[in-house]
């Protein structure tokens, strides 16, 4: 299964991160290098244990990360965050994006899919949360 999640990120995710800067690092890493040697990443997790046979995207900023999918606009974070704006009450998380592990498939059409998929949020939202943390920082 992992050789053809890899393909994948090759065939597919590659060429679309790299028309954004990112250069895959051969593994699971697709790294782009700002000013003052700072790098941005986008890396794709195999999950292990009980995440085994699944994967997540981690968009990393120096020593800080997000999960691709913790910070998926949904209507009801829409929502929330317009209601209740800086206030923070516990149960406001109830409402806010969860974190989502990918399936990896022995399929490779399925897996060339479902990676694309990752790739089509990556390029919604993903990439200009990041580079705005990068430029911010």
């Amino acid at each position: 299964m992992r050789k053809e999640f890899d393909k994948s990120l090759n065939a597919i995710a590659r060429p679309a991160l790299e028309k954004h800067g990112y250069t895959f690092d051969g593994k699971r890493k697709f790294i782009r290098k700002i000013e003052n040697r700072k790098e941005l990443v986008i890396e794709y997790q195999v999950g292990i244990r009980a995440a085994q046979g699944t994967f997540t995207v981690n968009l990393i900023d120096g020593n800080e990360f997000e999960r691709l999918s913790m910070i998926k606009p949904t209507l009801l974070s829409k929502i929330a965050n317009r209601v209740f704006g800086q206030y923070d009450p516990w149960w406001k998380g109830i409402f806010l994006p969860k974190d989502k592990w990918w399936k990896i498939s022995p399929f490779q059409k399925e897996m060339d899919s479902i990676v694309e998929k990752t790739v089509k949020e990556l390029e919604a939202y993903g990439i200009s949360w990041l580079e705005g943390r990068g430029n911010a920082t």
